[in-house]
């Protein structure tokens, strides 16, 4: 339980220096505490709430704010977060597993290649 604790602390930290702290936090559950797929990724969009609730804080705080954009990010993301949900229920969990895994070493992929290659 220790361990679980200073795991989700470590990863609330990368995920605010956005990092990506919230693929991590997938990765932990399913290999390290043999939790399942869609129920690792429920945890990520819980932990996702207070993530962004701190951040939407300090946001306010600072008066960085676009509203426009976001009740059109708001909006968007619950039409695709229910999209997706409906999908992943859809598939079957090893499958969704190798998909999520995909879409890491993609996304870490194109995060690296711009890093060392494009010019900035």
């Amino acid at each position: 339980m220790i361990i679980d604790i200073i795991a989700g602390l470590f990863f609330g930290i990368l995920a605010g220096m956005g990092i990506g702290g919230g693929g991590l936090l997938v990765i932990y559950l399913t290999f390290f505490d043999a939790i399942e797929q869609r129920t690792a990724q429920g945890v990520n969009l819980f932990f996702f709430l207070f993530a962004s609730a701190a951040s939407m804080l300090y946001h306010i705080n600072k008066r960085r704010i676009n509203l426009p954009f976001v009740v059109l990010c708001t909006v968007s993301g619950c039409i695709f977060a229910l999209l997706g949900s409906l999908a992943a229920s859809a598939v079957n969990p090893h499958m969704l597993k190798i998909f999520f895994g995909a879409m890491l070493i993609i996304a870490g992929a194109i995060t690296l290649w711009k890093n060392i290659f494009v010019k900035k």
